[in-house]
This record gives structure tokens, C-alpha cells and sequence, in this order.
């Protein structure tokens, strides 16, 4: 792969308040920086875009140079239920921050709370999360401690 190539991915995500991202191309992620979709006119991108852009190097690895196209697939409701299934959990929001990409859940029978990471929230269809809101989700228990790794609105 060389410079100013034109190479196929797709967003993993983006965080517009931070104002960068990283797209998937094969095997590899490149950065990716607002300065580019200032370029192309746009302020946000949504995990699962499908891209064409040029690539550059730098110190740090591919960067994206230029965004050339964009394809948005349509976007599916986000998931929601009236009862858990098998393995979830109920919890409510107890903060959740747009600008570091992150926030916690807490839930009656946990004793600690549950950290969940914007990257979850976009491969679920959500954007963001409210101080509050009640959830249904997957818990992995990583090496860092339990966190969430899928979540679903609950009807209510």
C-alpha cells in the first residue's frame, strides 16, 4: 500500500467532541482526524460508515490523508426489551460522559459499578447514554474489572 492510494474501510468509531477516530482497513486501523472531514464538509462520522480514503504515514502509522467517499448503511432502531433474556442484567445509569467516550451503570445486586465505553454503546446502535436511564446488558468480567459488552434499551 502506498501514499495517496485509494483504500476501502469502515469507521469503528468516532468521537466528535474529541475530534478523531479510527477507520478498520483490512487487518489495520488508521487514524483518523476531524481535519479530514472538515475536508469533505462533515463534523461526525458513525461506526459502520463505509469509506474511501488516501492514506499517509507519519511517526505514529497510517494516518487517514483525505476522505473521498462515504456510504452510510441504513441504521436498524436501536435494540430494546420489556424483560432480560438469559445473561442480562437491569441496570440504571449512573453517569455517562460524551466527552471522554465513557461512564459507569449500577445495578441492586452489584457491589460495585460497571464501566461501559462509548465503543459498546456505537457497535450497539446507541450514541450516548442519561444519568438514569435503564438498561438492559452483557457484563464481562476483564481483566480491569466487570464491564459492559452489550446493552439493550429497556421498554418501559
Amino acid at each position: 500500500m502506498t501514499d495517496n492510494e485509494v483504500i476501502n474501510g469502515e469507521v469503528i468509531w468516532y468521537n466528535e467532541r474529541k475530534g478523531y477516530g479510527f477507520v478498520k482497513i483490512d487487518s489495520a486501523e488508521a487514524f483518523l482526524h476531524r481535519s479530514a472531514l472538515g475536508r469533505f464538509g462533515l463534523i461526525y462520522l458513525l461506526t459502520g460508515d463505509q469509506v474511501s480514503v488516501s492514506l499517509a504515514t507519519n511517526v505514529n502509522g497510517q494516518v487517514i490523508q483525505d476522505l473521498l467517499t462515504i456510504e452510510r448503511p441504513a441504521n436498524p432502531a436501536p435494540p430494546t426489551a420489556s424483560e432480560p433474556n438469559e445473561g442480562e442484567m437491569l441496570v440504571v445509569v449512573k453517569v455517562f460522559n460524551d466527552i471522554p467516550g465513557y461512564g459507569f451503570v449500577t445495578a441492586e445486586d452489584l457491589n460495585e459499578d460497571v464501566f461501559v465505553h462509548s465503543r459498546v454503546l456505537n457497535n450497539c446502535g446507541f450514541h450516548s447514554l442519561m444519568q438514569g436511564q435503564k438498561l438492559l446488558i452483557h457484563i464481562d468480567d476483564s481483566d480491569r474489572g466487570p464491564q459492559v459488552q452489550a446493552v439493550r434499551f429497556l421498554d418501559e
